[in-house]
């Protein structure tokens, strides 16, 4: 015990006597934590985003105009029990043109030229798909039901091509981030690295006397691995209080802006608990092991005992 606790006295000595030094690495882990913590809360709210907007999107079934509404009616109790759909609406043509009238009050010329005809809207089912990425299958399942060709057309095509985007889109930030990730492990590997190698070289008389002494590798190695942990630690509580403040900001400044930060606003907020705390274990974890990965390989590499 009073080893371990001697190991780190060394270590804590070595992190202050190194000053200038010890403030630069921890500056540095500082700025890898931050970059790293705020581009995976970015991935984790556009990811947010993209659900919220995929369960947005639905299937709109639209009908032949000699269809009456009795038969449409019964068809969506046929339809009702497919796997996929979580929910079906019926929209008759009036509650279609009330739709259009509200979305359109922008455009008084196309308002004057429809007026009160809602024969300009076929009637429709709005379909809720339990996962937007079946939207194909649930189509194809309805048509196999539409065995009077009552079915005029869908928004099949139109759903796709926005929900092909989308996972495009989260494709490439997934690239995106593991890109950006293994970029800036590498700088925090690079840096503590160097650091300890000159910490070392600073050193070397000072080891040389202790291995003279009887003291054994792993006595004069450890010191150097802790204080590469400290950094790790320094940097991460540094870092997560950025973090904390730039976050609030942001939120504080869009959120009014736009819905899918609105949406993102209970799911993003500091004032749960569990998010703070996985937030700063992950950056305090990230910390610490590359902290002590680099320290241990620098000492493996320049420290000769």
């Amino acid at each position: 015990m009073q080893i371990f606790l001697r190991i780190i006295k060394t270590a804590w000595y070595g992190f202050w006597r190194n000053g200038w030094l010890s403030l630069v690495a921890v500056f540095i882990m500082m700025q890898v934590l931050l970059l790293v913590g705020l581009f995976l809360n970015i991935n984790t709210g556009v990811n947010t985003a993209i659900e919220k907007i995929n369960e947005r999107i639905d299937l709109a079934i639209f009908f032949q105009d000699y269809v009456p509404d009795s038969e449409i009616l019964i068809f969506q109790s046929d339809i009702q029990r497919l796997d996929g759909i979580k929910s079906i609406q019926f929209i008759s043509r009036d509650q279609a043109l009330e739709r259009y009238t509200a979305s359109s009050q922008h455009d008084q010329g196309l308002l004057d030229m429809i007026g009160n005809d809602n024969s300009f809207f076929p009637t429709s089912l709005e379909i809720k798909l339990g996962n937007s990425n079946n939207i194909e299958l649930v189509a194809q399942s309805i048509e196999k039901q539409d065995t009077n060709n009552i079915i005029a057309q869908t928004s099949l095509e139109k759903n796709k091509e926005l929900i092909n985007k989308l996972q495009k889109f989260n494709r490439l930030l997934i690239a995106g981030n593991l890109a950006v990730s293994s970029i800036l492990l590498i700088i925090a590997l690079l840096i503590i690295f160097n650091t300890i190698r000159i910490t070392i070289f600073t050193r070397r008389e000072e080891l040389e006397i202790m291995k003279l002494v009887g003291a054994t590798d792993w006595y004069i190695r450890w010191p150097f691995i802790l204080e590469g942990v400290l950094y790790g630690i320094f940097g991460a509580i540094l870092a997560f209080l950025l973090t904390l403040g730039a976050y609030q900001g942001l939120l504080l400044l869009l959120k009014n802006h736009y819905w899918s930060l609105q949406s993102l606003s209970s799911y993003i907020d500091f004032s749960n608990y569990f998010l703070l705390v996985r937030l700063f274990v992950f950056q305090l974890c990230f910390g610490v092991l590359v902290g002590s990965i680099s320290s241990y390989l620098s000492t493996k590499r320049y420290l000769r005992i």
